[in-house]
C-alpha cells in the first residue's frame, strides 16, 4: 500500500509517499515548512525512512514542483538532516536563470541551486513500486519571454494499484492551456483520482478547462487561512468539479461526504491508496 501524506506547511506544499511494503522508496514532493514544524522531523519521528551504512536516515528522492520559496524553504534543513538520494528538478530554467529572476539569494535558494546542479546525472536504478509521470514547460512555449516560474512548475503524477493523484504545482491558467496541448498530459488528467489544487487553491491556478479532462473523487487543498480575495470561493469551485459524492474522512467522528479537503481546516491530510484500488483519507491534527 502507499500512504501518502500532504502535510500542513501554511502557504507551502509538502508531500510524502511512502509505501509501506518497500519504505526504502520514500518520496517528497516539495519541502516547504513554517517558523515550527519541518515536515522531515514527522517522518523521521514516524520511522518511514531507513538509514545507511553510516547511520544517517535516507530520502530515495525529492522532487520540486515549483521555484518559490513556500516549496523548497525546509530545504536548508532538509539537507542537514537526511541523505537525499536522489532528486527530480526541472531542467527548464538555469541556476543562474533561477537567481536572477529571485530579488534575494537566500540560504534555501542557493540549496535548490546546488542540488540542480549536482543531482544531473540519470538513477537507472531508483525504480519505486509506484509511477511517476511528469510534465512540465520550457521557455520556449511561452513566446518574447513572457513565461514565469509558476507556469514552469512541474505536474506530477503518482500512480499505485490503479489510483492517481495529481500534484500540479503553482501552474496557472497559462501554463495548463499550453499542457492541454499534449496528449499523454490529458489522458494522465483523465486517470486521476485525487487532484491537488494548483497554486494553493488560488483562483490564479484554477482552470475550469482542466476539468474537461479531469473528474477526481476530491480535491486537495494546501494552504494557510484565507486572508485574500484569491482564496475566497475556491473551495466551492473546486467542489463543482468533483465527481460523485466526496470522500469520507475514516477517522471522523461523525464523517460526512467531502468533495474538498483542506490543510488549514483538516490539519495533515493523510490518503491511502491500496494495491486493489480502494482509496481511504484521513486527517491528523
Amino acid at each position: 500500500m502507499l500512504d501518502i501524506f500532504i502535510f500542513n506547511v501554511e502557504h507551502g506544499q509538502s508531500v510524502f509517499f511512502y509505501p509501506r511494503d518497500i519504505p526504502e522508496f520514500g518520496m517528497l514532493v516539495d519541502c516547504g515548512n513554517t517558523g515550527t514544524f519541518n515536515p522531515i522531523d514527522q517522518i523521521i519521528a514516524w520511522n518511514m525512512l531507513p538509514k545507511n551504512a553510516a547511520g544517517q536516515h535516507v530520502l530515495s528522492n525529492l522532487t520540486i514542483t515549483n521555484y518559490d520559496h513556500d516549496h523548497f524553504s525546509g530545504l536548508p534543513y532538509l539537507a542537514n538532516t537526511v541523505h537525499i538520494a536522489t532528486a527530480r528538478l526541472s531542467k527548464n530554467i538555469s541556476s543562474q536563470e533561477l537567481l536572477a529572476a529571485k530579488p534575494e539569494d537566500t540560504l534555501a535558494l542557493q540549496w535548490v541551486r546546488h542540488v540542480k546542479d549536482t543531482y544531473n546525472q540519470p538513477a537507472p536504478l531508483h525504480v519505486p513500486p509506484y509511477q511517476v509521470a511528469v510534465f512540465s514547460l520550457t521557455q520556449n512555449d511561452f513566446p518574447a519571454g513572457d513565461w514565469d516560474t509558476n507556469n514552469l512548475s512541474q505536474v506530477v503524477f503518482v500512480s499505485y494499484g490503479g489510483s492517481v493523484i495529481c500534484i500540479s504545482g503553482d501552474i496557472e491558467a497559462k501554463g495548463w492551456a499550453k499542457l492541454l496541448l499534449q496528449e499523454n498530459f490529458k489522458a494522465s488528467l483523465r486517470a486521476t483520482n485525487v487532484f491537488i489544487a494548483a497554486h494553493h487553491g488560488r483562483e490564479t491556478g484554477h482552470a475550469v478547462e482542466v476539468f474537461d479532462h479531469c473528474s477526481p473523487q476530491c480535491v486537495i487543498i494546501s494552504d494557510k487561512e484565507i486572508m485574500h480575495g484569491t482564496q475566497e470561493g475556491m473551495a466551492q469551485a473546486y467542489a463543482n468539479r468533483v465527481s460523485g459524492n466526496g470522500v469520507y474522512l475514516a477517522n471522523a467522528a461523525s464523517p460526512v461526504a467531502r468533495k474538498v479537503l483542506t490543510t488549514r481546516n483538516d490539519g495533515h491530510v493523510w490518503v491511502r491508496f491500496e494495491p486493489n484500488g480502494v482509496r481511504t483519507y484521513r486527517n491528523i491534527t
